[in-house]
C-alpha cells in the first residue's frame, strides 16, 4: 500500500477555527484549503466571519461554494463588518439572516448616499408587520 500524502503539502496550515468549522459541516478538503486562504486575507473580521459562516452553512441549502465567493469579492457581510448605521437598521427590525445580507449587498454599492438610503429605509420599515418581507421586496432587482 502507497503511504498516504501528508495533509498539509499544499499551502499554507489551516487555521484550527476553520478546520473545526469544516469538520462540522462535511466540508471537503479542496474547499477548506479555499475558505482558509480567503479568511487569511481578512484579519480584522475574522471572528465574526468564522460566527456568520457558523450560522449561514447551518441553513438550509447552504452553499459553501457561494459563501466562498462572497468572502473573496467582499459581498459577505457579517454585523461586525456592516458599518455602525446599517447594525443599528438590522437590530432595530430584527432582520432576518437574507434580509440583512441583501442590505448589505444592496447598500455596499451605493457607499456615497448609503446614510440617506438607510433613512429611507427605516421610514418605510417604521410601518411595516414584517420588515425583512418588505426589505427584500424594495431591494429586489
Amino acid at each position: 500500500a502507497a503511504p498516504a500524502p501528508a495533509p498539509q503539502d499544499d499551502g499554507p496550515p489551516i487555521d484550527p477555527q476553520i478546520r473545526a468549522l469544516c469538520r462540522e459541516f462535511n466540508i471537503e478538503d479542496r474547499l477548506m484549503r479555499k475558505l482558509n486562504a480567503v479568511m487569511m486575507r481578512r484579519p480584522e473580521s475574522f471572528d465574526e466571519d468564522v460566527q456568520t459562516l457558523r450560522e449561514r452553512l447551518g441553513e438550509p441549502r447552504a452553499d459553501v461554494g457561494v459563501l466562498i465567493t462572497q468572502l473573496d469579492k467582499g459581498l459577505f457581510v457579517s454585523l461586525g463588518c456592516m458599518p455602525k448605521p446599517m447594525v443599528e437598521l438590522v437590530r432595530k427590525y430584527g432582520l432576518d439572516d437574507r434580509a440583512s445580507q441583501r442590505l448589505a449587498e444592496s447598500i455596499m454599492r451605493r457607499k456615497e448616499t448609503m446614510l440617506d438610503d438607510l433613512r429611507d429605509l427605516d421610514v418605510r420599515l417604521a410601518s411595516a408587520d414584517r420588515p425583512s418581507g418588505l426589505l427584500m421586496t424594495l431591494l429586489q432587482g
